[in-house]
């Protein structure tokens, strides 16, 4: 069955290939120009290029110096697989669009922020959808957003006015109530294992987007017993606090224009696509010192249990204004990054395109599943710990973990020896250690075998294995 909407790709933060005006590649694919962030990390500041002209999204997950960045080609390939003859065209400043396409890829400039990104895409899909008739722009489009990308698209379809063109909005991994993640680089600074990259911490300092990736719910707690506060509620550092309230803003607009559209013929359907169980920090704790942020579950928050997919907690990956509807999730076992190209997909736009399918929907993935919690970066030549933990089933005498990894770039080069890991006394958790690494990615596996009722489970990620240089971090 062929498409028969428009299908936009919107990627998450670090996901476009960004160059400068005279067409120099500045952050793409390429090893080199990565880890340039590290060796120069204002080129990616707002001072010395206040803007940078997206030209395509990343095609698969890539080490960018101390982050792992998204990919999204085995998304598209999966779009083509299922539903073939497929016409893909690439949104880019200045090239003329292609109105007869069936995917849109859609990369930004993902230092701007929310509302910038926004406007580019109204301009996109209007270009796409000018030389139709009104009836045929009615419900046109499908978005398919991943993480921050998730809140462009809902700036557009709300405070934007889009909703009357889309048909659906399909979010993965998306903060619609923001990450903590964000809250602990942004004021105790980008952490690669057990110390901070001062750089690009000053450089993220001036990104609008990493405080619109703030939480915006309560998120700190005060030792004193008083309610939970906003993060810009903290007042520590006043200049934190105006450009937090700001971001704060940006969500409100976006859930004032959603709640609006609830209940009318204007609004899209929504499935907010999320993942459970792996470890994610939660919650900030206010300190003499500053902010210590958690992956403790927040007692005041709902879903204690829940955790996240390692970057977004699973509470904050549902929008607010969708409430309690279980018909706008849809729960997978991937973790964020991973999360681009889940296969969960696929199946929700057959569901659109009238294919006689149905999605899962829920809070539960329909069978056990393992949680990993893994740094995303961490220091070259030291052990990199980790922690494995069995969900939707109790382990028996049989259940064991293993796990074995491969570094740098060749995904040919054979991988590490199996290796055990180490039961814990809870019985359902097993603990290990990566050995010292090399700098460059490390691509881990875990492999669960004897799990009850499923035998056999696997999850795993990319590290990112940075050479440390201490004139470039703080401790």
């Amino acid at each position: 069955m062929p498409l028969q909407h428009l299908v936009v790709v919107v990627p998450g933060i670090g996901g476009s290939v960004l160059q400068t005006s005279d067409g120099a590649p500045h952050w793409d694919a390429h090893r080199r120009r990565l880890l340039g962030a590290l060796a120069r990390p204002a080129r990616l500041g707002l001072d010395e290029t206040p803007e940078l002209r997206p030209v395509d999204v990343l095609p698969d997950i890539t080490v960018a110096g101390p982050f792992v960045v998204p990919g999204y080609g085995r998304l598209v390939r999966r779009i083509v697989h299922h539903f073939g003859d497929v016409r893909i065209d690439t949104a880019r400043p200045g090239q003329p669009p292609d109105t007869g396409a069936d995917v849109l890829l859609f990369p930004y400039d993902f230092r701007l922020g929310v509302r910038h990104a926004a406007e580019r895409l109204r301009s996109e899909i209007a270009a796409r959808l000018g030389d139709l008739h009104t009836t045929a722009r009615h419900r046109r489009v499908i978005v398919v957003a991943h993480s921050m990308g998730g809140l462009v698209a809902r700036h557009w379809l709300g405070p934007g006015g889009g909703a009357p063109f889309c048909k659906a909005l399909i979010t993965l991994g998306t903060p619609h109530r923001g990450a903590p993640k964000a809250l602990d680089v942004l004021v105790n600074g980008l952490p690669v294992g057990p110390v901070r990259l001062a750089g690009l911490t000053r450089v993220l300092r001036t990104w609008p987007s990493v405080y619109e990736l703030l939480p915006r719910y309560p998120a700190l707690a005060d030792p004193d017993g008083v309610d939970p506060l906003y993060p810009h509620q903290w007042d520590a550092d006043p200049a934190f606090a105006v450009r937090a309230k700001a971001a704060f803003e940006v969500h409100r607009d976006i859930e004032t224009a959603w709640t609006r559209l609830a209940g009318t013929p204007q609004r899209p359907l929504l499935t907010a696509v999320f993942s459970r169980g792996h470890g994610t920090l939660q919650h900030g704790l206010l300190t003499s010192s500053g902010i210590t942020v958690t992956k403790e579950a927040a007692p005041w928050l709902p879903n204690p249990t829940w955790h996240g997919d390692g970057t977004v907690p699973a509470i904050s990956a549902i929008p607010i204004d969708a409430g309690t509807d279980l018909n706008a999730r849809h729960v997978v076992t991937e973790r964020h990054l991973a999360l681009a190209s889940t296969a969960a997909v696929v199946d929700l736009l057959a569901e659109h395109e009238g294919e006689p399918l149905t999605a899962v929907r829920g809070d539960t993935p329909d069978g056990p599943w393992l949680g990993l919690d893994l740094d995303e970066a961490a220091p070259a030549g030291r052990p990199v710990p980790f922690r494995v933990t069995l969900h939707g089933t109790q382990a028996d005498e049989r259940t064991r973990v293993r796990f074995r990894y491969r570094t740098a770039g060749d995904r040919t080069a054979a991988p590490a020896p199996w290796r055990e890991a180490v039961r814990a006394t809870d019985g359902s958790s097993w603990h290990a250690v990566l050995d010292s690494l090399p700098a460059g990615a490390c691509h881990l596996e875990v492999s669960a075998t004897g799990v009850p009722d499923v035998d056999r489970l696997t999850t795993g990620d990319t590290v990112a294995v940075i050479a440390t240089d201490d004139s470039e971090y703080e401790q």
